[in-house]
């Protein structure tokens, strides 16, 4: 269970900031405690998570240490890739990944859609769908890694690179 001003992260919203535990009239039920989540990135927004949910509940997680992110960052020159041919196998895999609360997920997604990028750079693109993923997974990590670092998300992509042995990479 979490507490009044608890950081987690939260799906495809990334990290929030949990500012109250209330009850609160759902989809016509009455009295639902609910936790009352304010993303970092919409400090105006509200979101609703049902305390009783337990398949949304699965996409809540606390915010990570800074161990804990060290040792992705160390450890993601060994991630495996995770490439699907087809389109739409692939976008349905990804778009899970990107709502699983799983930065190991996301930091696989990234550099699976990364190397497809630079294998194809020459002659074409990513398309519209792989690039929009990549760019939420992206979105998702690095807000994480700042918020907890305290980097400004610009600098967590650098960060990372200084981090990693070039040859590693």
């Amino acid at each position: 269970m979490f507490g009044i001003n608890d950081y987690v992260f939260y799906g495809a919203t990334g990290v929030c900031r949990v500012t109250d535990l209330r009850m609160v009239k759902l989809g016509g039920m009455e009295g639902q405690e609910c936790y009352v989540l304010e993303p970092i990135s919409a400090p105006t927004s509200s979101i609703y998570i049902p305390t009783s949910n337990d398949e949304i509940l699965a996409h809540i997680r606390p915010i990570m240490s800074k161990d804990q992110i060290y040792g992705l960052i160390d450890h993601m020159p060994e991630e495996e890739t995770v490439w699907i041919s087809d389109e739409r196998e692939r976008s349905k895999a990804y778009y899970a990944k990107v709502n699983s609360c799983d930065s190991r997920a996301l930091i696989q997604l990234i550099k699976t859609l990364y190397l497809e990028k630079n294998q194809h750079s020459k002659s074409k693109r990513l398309g519209t769908i792989d690039s929009k993923i990549m760019g939420t997974a992206e979105r998702l990590l690095y807000e994480e890694f700042a918020f907890v670092l305290g980097l400004d998300p610009k600098d967590v992509l650098p960060f990372i690179q200084a981090r990693i042995p070039r040859q590693a990479v």
